[in-house]
């Protein structure tokens, strides 16, 4: 019963830390946004650099 109980705690703080991560993520977005640093590109352009970025994981992955 111990473990199960350590097990949710630690499920808790993983959640936690992920939800205190993901709010520092947003907040940094909204600064950069106020900041005139945030570079935004259409849905196609960001389309195109997901398939580039896969493609290289996918070559990356093939030497290994």
């Amino acid at each position: 019963m111990a473990s199960k109980m350590t097990f949710e705690a630690d499920k808790r703080d993983d959640l936690i830390s992920h939800d205190t991560w993901l709010i520092q993520q947003i907040n940094a977005a909204f600064e950069n946004m106020e900041n005139g640093l945030a570079v935004f590109v259409s849905n196609e352009e960001a389309n195109v650099q997901m398939e580039d970025f896969k493609a290289k994981v996918r070559a990356r992955n093939k030497n290994l």
